[in-house]
């Protein structure tokens, strides 16, 4: 894998747990979906609320190019890349809380 995959997934992780730790009803798991093995991995991450799953985003792990997502009532706009969803994210559940 390379660095900048390395460190883009560091992040996804941090602004993951940050939230996380905002809400303690949330919790998060990341999967695989797709990987040709020399430059192109998606992931998605599914995002739960009480066991009952509230958000999915599906993104390149290369170029944090978002491909699609879902959130509750956060607005979506394509495209976008995963820092920013992820900051919408958290955005919207320090003003809903």
């Amino acid at each position: 894998m390379g660095e900048i995959a390395e460190e883009t997934r560091n992040m996804v992780r941090g602004l993951l747990t940050k939230l996380s730790d905002m809400r303690t009803d949330l919790t998060w798991r990341i999967n695989n979906t797709y990987s040709n093995g020399i430059d192109n991995t998606v992931l998605e991450i599914l995002i739960f609320e009480n066991h009952e799953q509230t958000g999915r985003i599906a993104f390149q792990l290369e170029d944090g190019h978002v491909i699609n997502y879902r959130y509750k009532e956060v607005k979506k706009q394509l495209p976008a890349q995963i820092m920013d969803v992820l900051l919408d994210v958290i955005s919207f559940e320090m003003t809903v809380t």
